[in-house]
C-alpha cells in the first residue's frame, strides 16, 4: 500500500540581480558528498529544477538598476528581491509487512526547485562591458541560489537515510507515526537552516551577488 505523499514548501529569497542562462526544467540525481551513513538500499533524492524569468531593459548600470526596482519581485515581508527560490520536497512510500512487524518500503523523496531570476534583454549594441559585469554578478548570484537548493537535496537525503536506518515496527500506523515525526524534524531544520544561509551571507551580497 502506497501511503500518502507529505510535502513541505518554503520560499526562500537573495535580494539582487540577473539571470540569463538556460530555459526550462532539468531533472538531475544531485550528489555532493553529504557525510551520511551508508546504505546500499537507498537511492539519492530526485532533483527538478526550473527556471522562470521576468524580463528587464536598460543599455547602462542606472537603465537596469531602474527597471529592476519597478519589476523585481514583492515578497510577504513587504520587502522587494531581484530574485526568489522556492523548493519543495516530497516524499513517498510503501509498507513491507510480516506477522510481527512492518517497516518502509521504497522510500523516494524528491525535491523541486524553481528560480525566479531576472533576465536582461540585451541590445545588438550593448556595452561589452556591461555585459560583462552582468555576467559576473550572474554567476555569483546563481552561486547563492543554488546554495538554497543545496541544503533542500541534502535535508532530503538525510531524511531517507534516516527512514531507511529506523527499526521495525509493531504496526505500520506506528510506522508512519516515526517517519512523519523525522519527515517533520528534518524539514523544520532545514527551514532554520535556509534562515541561516541567508543571513550568513546576507543575501548573497556577502558572496559579490551584487549589480552593478
Amino acid at each position: 500500500m502506497i501511503k500518502g505523499i507529505n510535502i513541505f514548501l518554503l520560499f526562500m529569497t537573495v535580494a539582487l540581480t540577473t539571470f540569463a542562462g538556460e530555459e526550462g526544467t532539468v531533472v538531475a540525481n544531485i550528489n555532493k558528498g553529504s557525510p551520511i551513513p551508508e546504505n546500499n538500499n537507498v537511492v539519492m533524492p530526485v532533483v527538478t529544477e526550473k527556471y522562470e524569468y521576468y524580463e528587464v531593459c536598460g543599455c547602462c548600470d542606472k537603465d537596469l538598476q531602474c527597471d529592476l526596482k519597478q519589476k523585481c519581485i514583492t515578497w510577504t515581508d513587504g520587502k522587494k528581491y531581484d530574485s526568489v527560490t522556492n523548493w519543495k520536497v516530497k516524499w513517498d512510500y510503501s509498507h513491507r509487512r510480516t506477522a510481527q512487524a512492518c517497516t518502509a518500503d521504497s522510500f523516494l523523496a524528491t525535491v523541486d526547485v524553481v528560480f525566479h531570476l531576472p533576465k536582461w534583454v540585451k541590445t545588438d549594441n550593448a556595452p561589452q562591458p556591461l555585459v560583462e559585469k552582468w555576467d559576473r554578478y550572474l554567476k555569483k548570484l546563481i552561486a547563492h541560489e543554488k546554495g538554497h537548493r543545496d541544503r533542500a537535496v541534502d535535508a532530503a537525503t538525510e531524511l531517507m537515510h534516516a527512514v531507511a536506518e529506523l527499526p521495525p515496527s509493531r504496526t505500520c500506523a506506528g510506522l508512519d507515526r516515526e517517519v512523519n515525526t523525522l519527515s517533520r524534524t528534518r524539514m523544520n531544520k532545514l527551514i532554520e537552516e535556509q534562515k541561516e544561509y541567508d543571513a550568513a551571507t546576507n543575501h548573497g551580497i556577502a558572496q559579490g551577488a551584487v549589480f552593478p
